[in-house]
């Protein structure tokens, strides 16, 4: 693990507002991809498995100070799901026995087709217990190694588009039917895509043209050393623009935009335990400067309480602010979370928004599940700017 060659952090980012939305480890070296390893190696699923856990837990370990407002990606293959899933289980684990006093990043597990056998009742049943763990689930390689029915069946979170297929978009009809059917596949049942690989500007924007929110690739951001999100941001020339070219004389308007749900342009949000203490706070947002806000969870990850970085800087470093609440439950000096459903699009957001507590305009709001449960946050800004670019 000591090896500084051994893995690279590749950041993903959102193609929408140009901020990095997750960090994946990657294997660099021969000798830990498993697929490379099992070529030459006589070895059965479990064999395969127990490698390949070993593996992720290593590639976890390998970074240190992760920034908890992006996820961490780690690969996994779908053998490794059903085999050694225990094992996969304790990756969140060792990341916070490392560092207790860090808050963790989320962990997202992008599972790879199976290289000696992973049933899809058994897939099934391991993703369900990884999520259950708090987990999140991401497939690759969908197209080799998973159809497009499991994909509807399982919902991962994302869903990966493969480089190959990603090369071949802007002059390949045959690899824009793929990519095709897949979006529309997970638009109908709520799945992110992203893309992968991408090198080139006309790759770029043959997958902004497919609707794609997410992708990573040289020409967005080159792999770090560390897993460090400072400085990584889209540059100014591949942003999306923010008015379309005017339309040829007798030439078709161009087609309306789907509605955008605001979940395609939210990001990891700093999350902390219900019972944290007011110190615990202002040092996770001394580690987090990007971070606008800190979510507090109840143990079914539904948010019990809110707090804006400057106003809890504010009252913290007043007059014996410290001293008064350093050690005093943070949960005190909270107020509740503006919360919307993960699906809302981003018009519908923008309304309620403006809506409610005008003291309270400029707070992130928090997206939450159909059980309640934290997904992510949205910048007010990021929601403006969507907003302001659909309407153009």
């Amino acid at each position: 693990m000591s090896d500084p060659g051994r893995f690279t952090f590749e950041p993903l980012l959102n193609l929408l507002n140009g901020r990095a939305v997750g960090m994946e480890v990657v294997r660099t070296q021969a000798r830990d991809r498993t697929g490379h390893v099992a070529a030459s190696a006589v070895w059965g699923t479990r064999q395969l498995a127990e490698f390949d856990s070993g593996i992720a837990i290593a590639a976890v370990l390998h970074g240190t100070e992760y920034d908890a407002t992006v996820a961490l990606h780690v690969d996994v293959l779908a053998d490794t799901v059903v085999a050694a899933r225990r094992r996969v289980r304790r990756l969140r684990t060792v990341l916070q026995r490392r560092d207790p006093h860090r808050p963790a990043p989320t962990v997202v597990l992008e599972i790879g087709p199976a290289l000696s056998a992973a049933p899809p009742a058994a897939l099934a049943e391991g993703v369900a217990e990884l999520r259950e763990d708090g987990y999140g689930i991401a497939f690759d390689g969908v197209g080799r190694g998973f159809g497009l029915d499991l994909v509807a069946e399982l919902t991962p979170d994302l869903v990966k588009i493969d480089p190959h297929l990603v090369e071949r978009l802007p002059r390949c009809p045959r690899a824009r039917a793929v990519v095709t059917a897949l979006g529309d596949v997970c638009r109908a049942v709520g799945v992110r895509v992203s893309a992968t690989g991408v090198r080139t500007p006309e790759e770029l924007a043959a997958v902004r043209d497919h609707g794609i929110p997410w992708g990573q690739g040289p020409l967005l951001a080159t792999p770090r050393r560390r897993p460090s999100t400072a400085g990584i941001v889209l540059p100014s020339e591949l942003m999306p623009h923010a008015s379309p070219a005017p339309a040829a004389a007798g030439t078709a308007p161009p087609a309306p935009r789907p509605p955008v749900p605001v979940s395609a342009i939210a990001q990891a949000p700093l999350c902390l335990p219900e019972d944290v203490t007011a110190e615990a706070v202002r040092q996770a947002l001394a580690d987090h400067p990007q971070a606008g806000s800190v979510v507090l969870l109840d143990p079914y990850r539904r948010p019990v309480g809110f707090l804006d970085r400057n106003r809890f800087m504010l009252t913290i470093s007043g007059p014996f602010g410290r001293a008064l609440f350093a050690q005093r439950p943070a949960r005190s000096l909270t107020e509740p979370a503006r919360t919307l459903p993960a699906g809302t699009d981003v018009r519908t957001a923008v309304a309620r928004c403006l809506a409610g507590d005008r003291s309270r305009t400029h707070d992130d709001v928090v997206l939450v599940d159909g059980d309640g449960g934290c997904v992510g946050i949205v910048r007010i800004g990021d929601l403006l700017q969507e907003a302001a670019t659909t309407a153009a």
